[in-house]
């Protein structure tokens, strides 16, 4: 029987490692030169809300993953790790989907490399990612550590309840992308509405874990994943203002959600680091 001490296996550190290695180039050219996909990316991204969008996202990701490499407590990332397996599954068959519209390799050099770094990465990633995780789960000792803070029962709950709007969200946009096309702040396509619905779901995936587990020390490093991303996308968001539909009402209820789930998040982790 596996002993429940909590430790990170090596595998787990080095293809943490190895994610970083991914995200961060995925970081510079999405969120840093949105408007560059044609020469830089594994496909043309015409509305740079969308790139910035998932820059946001791996960038945040980036973080994550080097604390996972860096951290001696798995109970500490092992929800992230999780949602971060469902999220590459999901990206897989949206790619699968959506194949024609990738550049193929028949593109300029970067955006070729680009191309077949994306499928290699979808390909390995939901089989490496949710295997390890598996393999890894098997220390975690499921109890909180002496001097681990308990998150309140209404914290729980409310995570609850944003993800399974979150993942209400992103079964209809990935079931039908139009629902999002015609809705939306900026402009989309059905391969950028598919991939901003797996990012959907995988903020789903990781609220509703979070709800399953009382340990701050299981919720610290996700929430601070949370605030990393949230504050990308409303910095990239004031960047690129002009790309937003601004009579839209949904452009600015996108604005508001990320401005209070920003607050709210950093309430509750000043919050419970205090206590702590």
């Amino acid at each position: 029987m596996p002993v429940k001490d909590d430790r990170v296996l090596p595998a787990t550190k080095w293809v943490a490692l190895v994610v970083v290695c991914v995200l961060l180039p995925a970081l510079v050219i999405l969120w840093g030169m949105p408007d560059k996909t044609a020469d830089l990316w594994s496909w043309t991204i015409k509305a740079n809300l969308t790139p910035i969008f998932m820059g946001a996202g791996y960038g945040a990701g980036a973080y994550f993953f080097t604390r996972v490499f860096l951290s001696r407590n798995w109970h500490t990332g092992s929800v992230g790790v999780f949602s971060a397996g469902a999220f590459a599954t999901l990206m897989l068959i949206t790619t699968l989907l959506h194949w024609d519209k990738f550049n193929h390799g028949d593109a300029p050099t970067l955006a070729a490399i680009a191309f077949y770094g994306w499928v290699g990465v979808y390909i390995l990633s939901p089989f490496v990612v949710i295997g390890l995780w598996w393999l890894n789960q098997r220390t975690d000792p499921q109890a909180p550590a002496p001097g681990d803070v308990v998150v309140p029962p209404t914290v729980r709950l409310g995570a609850r309840a944003v993800a399974v709007m979150a993942l209400a969200v992103a079964a209809v946009v990935l079931i039908s992308p139009d629902v999002a096309i015609d809705n939306w702040g900026w402009p989309l396509t059905p391969l950028t509405a598919r991939v901003i619905g797996c990012f959907t779901a995988q903020v789903g995936i990781g609220f509703f874990l979070l709800s399953l587990d009382a340990r701050w020390s299981s919720w610290k490093l996700l929430v601070e994943t949370f605030l990393i991303a949230v504050a990308l996308l409303l910095i990239g968001a004031a960047r690129q203002w002009d790309t937003f539909d601004t009579g839209n009402w949904l452009t600015y209820a996108y604005v508001a959600g990320l401005s209070s789930g920003f607050l709210g998040l950093a309430g509750l982790y000043l919050v419970m680091e205090r206590e702590r």
